[in-house]
């Protein structure tokens, strides 16, 4: 469900100052070749584990912004070999999994996404998604509601 006074709050936030942060911000504006080139320039530079682990997964959503897939897969896999417990890019992985049409395979990796971090929405909301389509309808209620939850209670 859209809500307004959280779009509202995400406009006013101060625009970051890093290439990383920048690029997020070109991401969410539907700006991936500019989000692209900022990301190749801070992973070039000398980032923590932490930091690389988040630009290389938005580098990997720019990717698939851009219709390339195989490069987007690659971008998580090593934001994986950067943290190994990082639950955006398992939900991406599992993402493209689900797309593919390996049910079964997207479900184990939104469930690492959710061993990784247990309040990651979108692990839940994914993974309710992929039980639906599995056929397991109470599992997928429980996780709908678990990631919507978690949702709710998270900042703007």
């Amino acid at each position: 469900m859209f809500d307004i006074k959280r779009w509202f709050a995400a406009r006013q936030r101060r625009r970051p100052d890093d290439d990383v942060g920048c690029a997020a911000v070109a991401l969410d504006e539907g700006r991936p070749e500019e989000a692209l080139a900022a990301l190749d320039k801070a992973l070039a530079g000398d980032l923590t584990p932490e930091r690389r682990a988040f630009g290389l997964n938005k580098r990997g959503v720019a990717l698939i912004a851009l219709g390339r897939r195989d490069d987007a897969r690659a971008a998580f896999t090593e934001a994986l070999a950067a943290v190994e417990r990082c639950a955006p890019p398992l939900v991406n992985l599992g993402n493209l999994l689900l797309e593919d049409g390996d049910v079964e395979g997207a479900i184990e990796s939104y469930r690492a996404a959710i061993r990784a971090d247990e309040s990651y929405p979108m692990a839940y909301l994914n993974l309710g998604v992929a039980l639906k389509r599995a056929g397991r309808r109470a599992e997928a209620v429980r996780s709908l509601r678990t990631g919507h939850r978690l949702e709710m209670r998270r900042p703007p």
